[in-house]
């Protein structure tokens, strides 16, 4: 049987170094404040495991404009615009072995797909500046310009990725991913680089839980 293994992107196989906000949230912030002149826009807004069209959704709920689709697509346009800005000065990093995972993985006969709440070019930014474009193709996932819904986005995955009956494996790190993948019945492997990630993780349901994506990943998606 063919197996498909969905890899999340933020917090699952790359993240950034020093203090919070970081390029995501900060570009975000940007944007809100260029187009609607709301500063902090984000604080107290939860940005892991959303989706882009969500995170627009919401952030333009809370600031009491309507989030037609007009608006969301101009609030994502200069979010992008801002991130790759940002990333000029403060770039995204891999965690762990992560082409190498890919690779192995590949070797062995796995189907390797993204799936991720990010724009399709939000993650061609972001992979680009931890240097992981060319590990994943873009043609080969299911992003949040694809659907609002995670569930969705990974269904979409599925459909461009694998032929039908795969068995399908959902990498992420947050309860999120969780949900998305109980959603398709796959099997959830969950990446968690704090204490915090991973009693989340733990409580959503995660088949199993892995620090970084290395040899323990590996084992457990081949198992």
């Amino acid at each position: 049987m063919s197996r498909l293994v969905l890899f999340d992107i933020d917090g699952t196989i790359l993240t950034f170094r020093g203090p919070s906000p970081g390029p995501g949230r900060t570009a975000l912030n940007r944007a809100m404040l260029e187009l609607h002149g709301v500063e902090r826009a984000t604080e107290h807004v939860r940005v892991a495991g959303g989706t882009d069209m969500a995170l627009a959704r919401a952030l333009l709920g809370r600031a009491g404009i309507a989030a037609d689709a007009a608006a969301i697509e101009r609030l994502l346009a200069s979010y992008l615009a801002h991130l790759e800005v940002v990333l000029e000065t403060r770039g995204y990093h891999p965690i762990g072995d992560v082409p190498g995972v890919v690779a192995r993985l590949r070797d062995g006969g796995v189907k390797v797909g993204l799936a991720t709440g990010n724009m399709r070019s939000g993650a061609q930014i972001k992979l680009a500046s931890a240097g992981l474009l060319s590990t994943f193709s873009l043609d080969q996932g299911g992003f949040g310009s694809d659907a609002e819904a995670r569930a969705d986005i990974v269904r979409q995955a599925i459909l461009r990725c694998a032929p039908e009956g795969a068995t399908v494996i959902v990498i992420g790190d947050t309860k999120h991913d969780v949900e998305a993948g109980r959603a398709v019945q796959a099997r959830v492997v969950g990446v968690a680089t704090s204490e915090e990630a991973r009693a989340e993780l733990s409580t959503a349901g995660a088949d199993a839980i892995v620090e970084t994506c290395g040899d323990e990943l590996l084992r457990e998606v081949l198992a």
